[in-house]
């Protein structure tokens, strides 16, 4: 067995009781994709880590969704600032938890990566957080993200049997990508797998089922990974996003399931840092 275990910053959060849970209906559960295949809509891949690592998995892969959501809802292509909602969270080595990633994301917006990049000036860690505070133009922008987009989130479940957990990501995987925390990584004959009962320590985004397995798309390369199907993943989490001044497309748009693993070597292109 191959293993990679590093912590690439998740931190487990407590699931408090203001918390919103799949099934309370206090999130609209719009069926967008029925066949709950998300691969036509995926940005291309980022990395968390060019040379020094970030500790940013938290909030790289909840982008990814947030990205994934707009090109699906609004048909709108975009590529937000990783480093602006690093910066203002004040996340740190050893990461962050999911859920006030979303929550900061939620009460304070997103800017475009290029008023804040991780481009190749970017050499070191204190370049990565330099520009703290943030400057007021990306504060401007953030604002103006805040008043045009309806952004919302929440666990997918609370402590159910490892059965149950698949059967409600697969339908919430209808709903939108899912956020997954894992054990990054460890890999047997091409399938990632966990040992009973250890814990998670990198967020990542469940984007689809192969058959039984789940395949992740992930902050580190290879982007694509087909999980083991028994694979208990501590915690899961969905997301909303609309529009207030567009309205919302309800298009099924179907990925051929049978050669759905069979495309993902020539699906989405690494972009390099400039």
């Amino acid at each position: 067995m191959n293993k990679k275990l590093i912590g690439h910053g998740f931190i487990a959060p407590d699931i408090t009781p203001d918390h919103f849970i799949l099934g309370d209906k206090k999130l609209p559960e719009k069926v967008l994709q029925k066949n709950g295949n998300w691969f036509d809509f995926l940005p291309i891949g980022e990395r968390q880590a060019y040379g020094f690592e970030t500790y940013g998995c938290t909030i790289y892969n909840t982008l990814q969704i947030i990205e994934t959501l707009q090109k699906r809802v609004l048909n709108t292509q975009h590529d937000y600032a990783e480093r602006a909602v690093y910066i203002g969270t004040g996340t740190q080595p050893p990461g962050n938890n999911p859920h006030v990633i979303a929550e900061w994301i939620r009460n304070n917006g997103l800017a475009g990566e290029s008023l804040l990049p991780f481009d190749s000036t970017i050499q070191t860690f204190q370049d990565y957080i330099s520009s703290n505070p943030l400057p007021q133009s990306i504060i401007n922008e953030m604002n103006l993200w805040k008043r045009l987009y309806d952004f919302g989130h929440e666990w997918v479940f609370k402590g159910e049997p490892v059965k149950e957990k698949h059967e409600r990501l697969k339908y919430a995987l209808t709903l939108s990508p899912i956020g997954v925390s894992v054990v990054g990584w460890k890999e047997h004959n091409g399938i990632y797998v966990k040992d009973e009962g250890e814990p998670d320590n990198h967020w990542t985004d469940l984007v689809a089922y192969d058959g039984i397995y789940p395949i992740v798309y992930d902050s580190y390369p290879p982007f694509f990974k087909k999980l083991s199907p028994d694979y208990d993943f501590n915690y899961a989490k969905r997301f909303s996003l609309n529009s207030y001044n567009f309205s919302s497309y309800n298009l099924e748009l179907d990925t051929n399931s049978k050669t759905l693993w069979e495309k993902l070597s020539s699906l989405l292109p690494l972009r390099s840092r400039s």
